[in-house]
């Protein structure tokens, strides 16, 4: 039996072992148009590094082939070394930005609650992570109103990767959340929909 909510952001399913919540993600034309304006910026600063290791690369043939051969000292391997990582931080943020864009484009959150399990699922296409909580382990389902203060840069960095969410509870002994990008209104109407299949959560 599906039911929809009264916000347009997430579905519920209820069957007879099982709640199922279906969360998409927060979609918008300017931040799809944002991303692209990334990708381009990001693609001219790698084709920027990929000329300069080519142009270094001739630049030590040439020296090798002359006479007297020039070796490249060590002034040279230590810009190398730090170009390399630079290059291998850039290609990262390459992959985080085609998470994000996939994430954009069909990403999807997926909650459900079983007498047995609490299980959160990110799905983006076809590409799928999920995390198994135990029920009888999960406590204190709330929404999450904790404020970030300009010092918990943690925090922060996790919130703008997607990681952090409006939904939080408590499992052996660590704070987990889901939920991302929605409000507390609707963050209480999903949580009342999971109780329905945590039995220990909706007794207490």
């Amino acid at each position: 039996m599906l039911i929809s909510s009264s916000t347009p952001r997430h579905t519920v399913e209820k069957f007879d072992d099982r709640v199922r919540v279906t969360l998409p993600s927060k979609r918008s034309i300017f931040r799809v148009l944002f991303v692209c304006l990334w990708f381009l910026l990001w693609g001219y600063m790698v084709s920027g590094l990929v000329y300069v290791a080519i142009t270094a690369n001739k630049a030590i043939e040439i020296g090798k082939n002359s006479t007297p051969p020039v070796q490249p000292g060590d002034v040279f391997l230590m810009v190398s070394i730090c170009f390399s990582f630079f290059f291998l931080a850039l290609l990262a943020l390459g992959v985080f930005g085609l998470y994000r864009f996939g994430w954009l484009i069909s990403g999807n959150e997926v909650i459900e609650a079983t007498p047995q399990a609490l299980i959160v699922t990110k799905q983006i296409f076809r590409w799928k992570r999920s995390k198994n909580y135990s029920s009888e382990k999960v406590s204190g389902l709330r929404t999450n109103t904790q404020r970030l203060s300009m010092f918990l840069l943690g925090k922060r960095v996790k919130r703008f990767l997607g990681g952090a969410g409006m939904i939080a509870f408590d499992y052996e002994g660590r704070t987990s959340t889901f939920g991302l990008e929605i409000s507390q209104a609707e963050a209480e109407q999903i949580i009342l929909a999971l109780k329905e299949g945590l039995p220990q959560q909706k007794a207490g």
